[in-house]
C-alpha cells in the first residue's frame, strides 16, 4: 500500500504535490490541535508565538490576538494605540498557519479539475488558505465571548498565577497579554510587568489591577 501510494505522489505534476503535501499535513496537525483543546491539554500556538514574537516584533513590542480585545479579552482596551501597533503580527500562530495551509491545499486540490492554468489555480488555493484563516477568526471570536464569564470580576485575578499569552515587554513600556482561568472560564488580558520582559508561555502571578482592563503581573 505505501508503495503505491508512494507510486501515485510521483505521478503528480509539482503543483499538485504541493498541495496534497500542504493538505494532508495541515490536516493531521488541525486534528491533533483540537483533540488536545477538546481533552484540556492546551493550545498549540505558545511555542510558535514566541519564536514569531522574536522574529517580527521590531518596532513593536507586542502581539495580539486575532480576536478584538474590547470584545475577546476584558471587554475594554485601555491600550488602544498601543496595541494598533502590533495588529499585522496577530496572524502569525501556528492556529492560523495550519487553517491556512488547510485551505490552500485542499482548496488547490478541489479547483483543480476546473482551473487548467497552474498560476490562476495557485492563487485560487492561496485565496481559499485566506478565507479559511478569516472563517476561524470569526468563530474563534464567537466562541470566546460565549466562553466568557458573565460575572467576571478583573479584581479576582489578584493573587492568581497566569500564563504569557502574548509576550510582555520590560519595565511597563508596553502592554502584552496573559491568559488565566478563573472560575472554569479563560480570560486573555492585558498585562504589564515592571521586570524584565517575559517571554510567551513564562508563568506569572498576578500583582494587582492596573485599570479595568490590564493587570500588573510579575514571574513566577
Amino acid at each position: 500500500m505505501i508503495a503505491s501510494l508512494s507510486n501515485w505522489f510521483s505521478s503528480l505534476d509539482s503543483t499538485m504535490q504541493l498541495f496534497w503535501a500542504c493538505a494532508i499535513a495541515a490536516s493531521v496537525v488541525f486534528v491533533i490541535q483540537n483533540v488536545l483543546m477538546l481533552m484540556g491539554l492546551g493550545d498549540m500556538d505558545s511555542d510558535v508565538d514566541a519564536d514569531v514574537s522574536t522574529d517580527f516584533d521590531v518596532h513593536a513590542d507586542i502581539d495580539i490576538d486575532a480576536g478584538s480585545d474590547a470584545d475577546v479579552s476584558t471587554g475594554h482596551s485601555g491600550h488602544e494605540g498601543t496595541l494598533g501597533q502590533a495588529g499585522i503580527f496577530s496572524l502569525f500562530t501556528l492556529r492560523n498557519f495550519i487553517n491556512f495551509f488547510l485551505g490552500f491545499g485542499w482548496g488547490g486540490i478541489s479547483f483543480s479539475p476546473s482551473i487548467q492554468s497552474k498560476g490562476l489555480l495557485v492563487l485560487v488555493a492561496f485565496g481559499c488558505g485566506l478565507l479559511f484563516v478569516a472563517v476561524f477568526v470569526v468563530l474563534m471570536r464567537a466562541l470566546l465571548k460565549l466562553e466568557k464569564s458573565g460575572n467576571f470580576k478583573i479584581q479576582d485575578c489578584v493573587g492568581q498565577t497566569a500564563s504569557v499569552y502574548l509576550r510582555i515587554p520590560a519595565n511597563h513600556t508596553a502592554a502584552g497579554k496573559v491568559q488565566i482561568s478563573i472560575n472554569g472560564s479563560v480570560h486573555e488580558i492585558n498585562a504589564f510587568t515592571d521586570s524584565d520582559f517575559l517571554p510567551t508561555g513564562s508563568r506569572v502571578r498576578i500583582v494587582k489591577v492596573i485599570d479595568s482592563g490590564s493587570l500588573l503581573v510579575e514571574k513566577l
